[in-house]
C-alpha cells in the first residue's frame, strides 16, 4: 500500500498554510502509522447523556447539536450550539478523467459534485474558530438516536487530531425520552476564539477512491487483497442495488426478496446501482444499534422526536465485536468502511477504533463518489453477495 506522509501542523492560520496543505489533505494513503492504542474502548469515542450531563458545566466543554437549524431552534441540549451538516461536509466538482473538464448532470451546465468530503485545513479551522472551540475543547456531537451527523463531525474532528471529541450515544432521544431531561428553545451564539484553531496533527482516519481501488485485485475477478476487508455499512437496498423486502433497521438476515428495477443510492449521472465486490455488509443500524429497554418495565421507550420508532444506543462491546468476527472483519486486518456519503461509516469507523482496531479508515467520498467512476478500476456488482460469494 503506498505510503504518503502528512507532515505535522505547526502554528497554521487559516489564511496562509492552511490553503497549502488543501491538496495534501484530500488525497492522504491510509496508513496505520498513526493507529490508536488497541487499549481503546467505545467511551474514548462515545459518551453516554449521563456523561455528558455531569460535564456540561465544565470549563471549554462544547456541546454540537449537528441537525438543522430548524429542529435545533424546536429544541436542542441545553448549552448546545448549532453547526448542521452542511456546514461541515463540503461538495466538490467532479473532473471527467477523459475530457479533464468537470464532468456535467444531463442538462450539460450542471456541474456533477461529490456531496460529502471533508472540510480541508483552511476551511475547518475556520468552522471551529467561528465557534469558539479550540484545540483544548472537549467536543460532544448528537444528532438523533443513531447519530450519524454527530458522528461524522466527531470523526472529522479525530481525522484532525482534535484528541476530546465524542458523540453522544442515543442523542437527543435518549436525553429527552429515556433521562426525561428538558430541551432549550433558547438558541446559544458561540462567541468566536480570538485566534485561529490549530491543528496539532493529522490521524489520517481517511481514505480516497484510490486507496480502496488499490486493494481490488482486478486481475483475479475483483477479490479483495490479503490482509484487508471492504467494510459496506448501508441499507440492504442500496447493497443489493435493487428495492428489497428488508429495510434498513430491520434485522437483515434471510433471504432477500429482490424486485427487478434497480435502486441507484446516488443521483449523480452516471451512477451504478450496487455494492463494492467481496465487501462485508453490516446493516447500519441493526448490525450496530438496539432499542434502548427500560430496566423497570423491560420494554423498549418510544421516541417523540421520531415518529414510530423506539430509541436506540449503541451494542454492547460484546455483541459488536461478535458482529464484526462473525464477517471476518477481525483486528488483524485493515479496514475501509463506506457508505453512501462516509456519514455512517464515519460512525462505524469510531466503533471500531473503541473496540481496539489499530487500522481502520472512512472512505468518506464513498457511493455517491465510487459509482461513478470508471467500471475497471472502480467495479461494481448488484445482488446479495451474502450468498452469492460477491
Amino acid at each position: 500500500m503506498k505510503f504518503r506522509t502528512l507532515i505535522t501542523i505547526l502554528a497554521l492560520s487559516a489564511t496562509t498554510t492552511g490553503a497549502a496543505l488543501l491538496s495534501g489533505c484530500n488525497s492522504s494513503s491510509a496508513t496505520a502509522a498513526s493507529a490508536p492504542s488497541t487499549t481503546a474502548t467505545l467511551s474514548d469515542y462515545f459518551k453516554s447523556t449521563d456523561w455528558v450531563a455531569t460535564h456540561s458545566s465544565d470549563a471549554n466543554f462544547v456541546i454540537v447539536d449537528t441537525r438543522s437549524a430548524a429542529n435545533y431552534n424546536a429544541g436542542h441540549i441545553p448549552n448546545a450550539i448549532s453547526i448542521p451538516r452542511d456546514q461541515f461536509y463540503f461538495p466538490r466538482k467532479v473532473i471527467d478523467a477523459t475530457t479533464g473538464k468537470y464532468k456535467l448532470q444531463a442538462d450539460n451546465v450542471t456541474p456533477v459534485q461529490i456531496a460529502y468530503d471533508i472540510p480541508t485545513p483552511a476551511e475547518l479551522i475556520d468552522i471551529l474558530t467561528r465557534n469558539g472551540i479550540t484545540p483544548d475543547s472537549t467536543v460532544v456531537s448528537y444528532d438523533n438516536d443513531t447519530s450519524s451527523y454527530g458522528g461524522r463531525f466527531t470523526w472529522v474532528l479525530k481525522t484532525f487530531g482534535h484528541t476530546n471529541a465524542y458523540t453522544i450515544d442515543g442523542g437527543i432521544d435518549k436525553w429527552k425520552d429515556v433521562d426525561g431531561r428538558v430541551l432549550s428553545t433558547t438558541a446559544v451564539t458561540p462567541t468566536a476564539s480570538t485566534k485561529p484553531y490549530k491543528i496539532a496533527s493529522y490521524n489520517n482516519h481517511r481514505i480516497t477512491k484510490a486507496d480502496l481501488a488499490a486493494v481490488i485485485d482486478t486481475a483475479n475477478g475483483n477479490v479483495t487483497k490479503a490482509g484487508y476487508v471492504i467494510s459496506d455499512v448501508r441499507t440492504p437496498s442500496e447493497y443489493t442495488g435493487f428495492v428489497t423486502t428488508v429495510t434498513s433497521g430491520t434485522q437483515s438476515g434471510g433471504v432477500w426478496s429482490q424486485s427487478t428495477t434497480p435502486r441507484v443510492g446516488s443521483a449523480n449521472v452516471g451512477a451504478r446501482p450496487g455494492h463494492i465486490p467481496y465487501d462485508k455488509f453490516s446493516d447500519y443500524e441493526s448490525d450496530a444499534f438496539t432499542d434502548y429497554i427500560n430496566p423497570t418495565t423491560l420494554l423498549p421507550v418510544a421516541s417523540t422526536l421520531q415518529a414510530g420508532r423506539n430509541v436506540k444506543v449503541l451494542k454492547s462491546a460484546a455483541d459488536l465485536q461478535a458482529h464484526f468476527n462473525a464477517l471476518g472483519i477481525t483486528k488483524d486486518k485493515i479496514v475501509y468502511n463506506f457508505c453512501e456519503g462516509g456519514f455512517r461509516s464515519g460512525v462505524y469507523t469510531l466503533i471500531q477504533l473503541g473496540l481496539g482496531y489499530t487500522s481502520v479508515y472512512n472512505y468518506d467520498g464513498s457511493w455517491n463518489e465510487w459509482s461513478i467512476q470508471d467500471a475497471t478500476l472502480y467495479p461494481v456488482v448488484t445482488g446479495d453477495g451474502r450468498t452469492s460469494g460477491q
